[in-house]
């Protein structure tokens, strides 16, 4: 168990120093490693699923994800507006189309599922492209990783140490309210703390209801998409994503709360300023 916790650990200190390197690194950086790990999730669901057998949607999945990280270089904002519906649907008609071609091999489990997984996988973290793009971006791109892993990182030692009652155990039969109450007081206490750095070492303004109201909201929707995951692996009967990060899993199994939180810091700062 402890040499379990300190490999756990261990991975967590050197991803967190990594991040901090690819944050700081040049934009077309940091939009590439995002980019990549959209790619390997996507892999990575597809063996969840066990898709990966079915190579037209398989390539149909890939050139679509492609095009969604190509989106950040257009720059004419009324093409903008429509390219995320235009490129979805376009997609959905394409994944029809492979379950009238293959009907015997391509069911509409598949067009579903993989509709799903593009969403999911690809256009949800690549939000993070899109905040790091802003004005002040290296400092706003901090906000959904600190949104996403402290409240796991203090739901998990909080329930170590004073769990009692199961959250849901039926998804997850580890989590338990103790440490959901945790995530969210952790959750905000840093958020606070990242605020006064950025006010009083970045010299930027900090607006801190705003900044109070996104780190209650990130402490709650950190765990709902630890929940959703865990629904997605209990539903294909599966333990983890992957076996890519010691102590951790996959790739999913380490940003399946970063998935939700990123477009939900997104558009709250895109309509509430927090830090400018």
């Amino acid at each position: 168990m402890k040499s379990k916790m300190g490999i756990r650990i261990l991975s967590g200190v050197i991803g967190g120093i990594l991040v901090v390197a690819i944050i700081f690194a040049p934009e077309w950086i940091f939009n590439l490693v995002v980019s990549l790990a959209c790619l390997m999730s996507l892999y990575e669901l597809y063996m969840t699923f066990k898709q990966e057998t079915k190579w037209q949607i398989v390539l149909l999945d890939y050139i679509f994800a492609i095009l969604i990280m190509l989106t950040p270089f257009v720059t004419d904002n009324s093409y903008q507006k429509g390219i995320f519906t235009f490129i979805l649907v376009s997609y959905l008609m394409l994944l029809l189309i492979c379950s009238i071609l293959w009907h015997r091999k391509i069911k509409f489990y598949d067009v579903s599922s993989s509709f799903f997984m593009l969403i999911y996988s690809v256009l949800f973290l690549y939000h993070l492209t899109f905040i790091r793009g802003m004005e002040n971006g290296v400092w706003l791109v901090f906000l959904p990783f600190i949104g996403a892993w402290m409240p796991d990182t203090f739901a998990y030692f909080s329930g170590m140490l004073l769990g009692k009652h199961k959250l849901i155990p039926d998804v997850s039969p580890n989590k338990t309210v103790e440490g959901a109450i945790g995530a969210v007081i952790g959750c905000v206490l840093i958020m606070l703390l990242y605020g006064l750095i950025a006010q009083y070492a970045g010299g930027l303004t900090v607006h801190y209801l705003p900044l109070l109201l996104l780190s209650l909201l990130c402490g709650v929707f950190a765990q709902l998409g630890d929940l959703a995951a865990s629904i997605i692996k209990r539903e294909c009967q599966t333990k983890d994503f992957g076996n890519l990060i010691p102590g951790h899993g996959g790739i999913l199994d380490r940003i399946d709360s970063l998935i939700f939180v990123a477009p939900l810091v997104y558009y709250f700062i895109l309509y509430l300023p927090v830090i400018s």
